[in-house]
C-alpha cells in the first residue's frame, strides 16, 4: 500500500543479494579463482534458484552442488570452486547460527520473547 515500504523491501533485497555475491566473489578469490563479478552473480543467482527448489532446509547440499557445478561450468577449476563454495556457505549459512541461537536463548531468559 505504501510505495516507501515497497522501495525499502526491494532495496533491502537487492543489498542482501549483492553482498552475498560479493562474499562469493571473495571466497573464489581466496582460492585463486579470478572470475568476473557478473559471472559470479549469474552463477550465484542460478544456484539460489536451485536452493529454493530443494526439499532440504536452507537448500543444504543442493546449494553447494549447484554452485560448485556452476562455477566449474564457467571455467573455475574444481580445486578452487568446491572449497570456495564451502567457505562461502560456512561464512554465510553455518556461522551465523551460533550467535542467533545465543541471542534467542538470552531473549527467552530475559522474558523478551
Amino acid at each position: 500500500r505504501t510505495p516507501r515500504k515497497l522501495a525499502t523491501l526491494l532495496l533491502g533485497s537487492f543489498i542482501v543479494t549483492s553482498m552475498y555475491t560479493v562474499a562469493m566473489a571473495a571466497s573464489l578469490q581466496a582460492f585463486g579463482a579470478e572470475t568476473a563479478l557478473v559471472t559470479v552473480a549469474f552463477v550465484y543467482l542460478a544456484g539460489s534458484a536451485v536452493s529454493a527448489a530443494a526439499p532440504t532446509p536452507g537448500g543444504v547440499g543442493a546449494t553447494e552442488a549447484a554452485l560448485a557445478a556452476g562455477y566449474t561450468a564457467v571455467g573455475v577449476a574444481p580445486e578452487g570452486a568446491v572449497p570456495a563454495v564451502l567457505l562461502f556457505r560456512l561464512v554465510t549459512f553455518w556461522l551465523p547460527i551460533l550467535p542467533g541461537w545465543l541471542a534467542f536463548a538470552w531473549m527467552q531468559r530475559a522474558g523478551k520473547l
